[in-house]
């Protein structure tokens, strides 16, 4: 059944399918970019949020080993320095792992020779964020429970007291 439509040449019912959904297909496709792209926006306002919170924390835990040294640690481990997967550390800058709430025995260590699951040595670029300042770390680090590495960020930030020069941290899981 043939029609025209509006003095132009006359359309078949099946071409004015065809071209009622290419403009289906085409909508879809819009909508499916826009969701997608609120998808990657919504992450990085997640993401953004994540390191303004870390900032914030190893922030006050610096001010707290600077105020207070050594006898800050105890307090460090505590429960309200651990929030889910995330925990503040502190390695003096000679790379002697001194507070670790995971697991405390693994205080003492010498952290220096550190390497994630790709072997990027975090060990070493900790402390020279640290010897800088303060920055961000990213690497590959199985998640709790977990053996697959997913990808971790860790603010460390550096903290004077006295005569000692420490590196204070926390990471998050992207």
């Amino acid at each position: 059944m043939d029609r025209e439509v509006k003095g132009l040449l006359p359309v078949t019912e099946k071409e004015l399918g065809c071209l009622f959904m290419s403009k289906a297909v085409l909508l879809g496709i819009i909508l499916m970019f826009f969701v997608a792209a609120s998808g990657v926006f919504y992450q990085q306002q997640v993401e953004n949020q994540q390191k303004t919170q870390l900032v914030f924390l190893v922030d006050q835990a610096v001010q707290l080993v600077e105020q207070d040294g050594e006898n800050a640690f105890a307090e460090l481990r505590g429960s309200s320095w651990v929030h889910n997967d995330s925990y503040i550390f502190v390695w003096r800058i000679d790379g002697i792992r001194v507070v670790y709430p995971p697991d405390p025995s693994g205080e003492g260590k010498n952290m220096t020779g550190l390497v994630d699951s790709a072997g990027k040595p975090i060990g070493k670029l900790f402390i020279q964020t640290a010897e800088k300042g303060s920055g961000w770390v990213d690497y590959m680090w199985p998640k709790p429970g977990e053996t697959v590495p997913s990808l971790k960020i860790t603010y460390i930030k550096k903290a004077q007291y006295q005569n000692q020069t420490y590196l204070v941290g926390s990471g998050v899981y992207i």
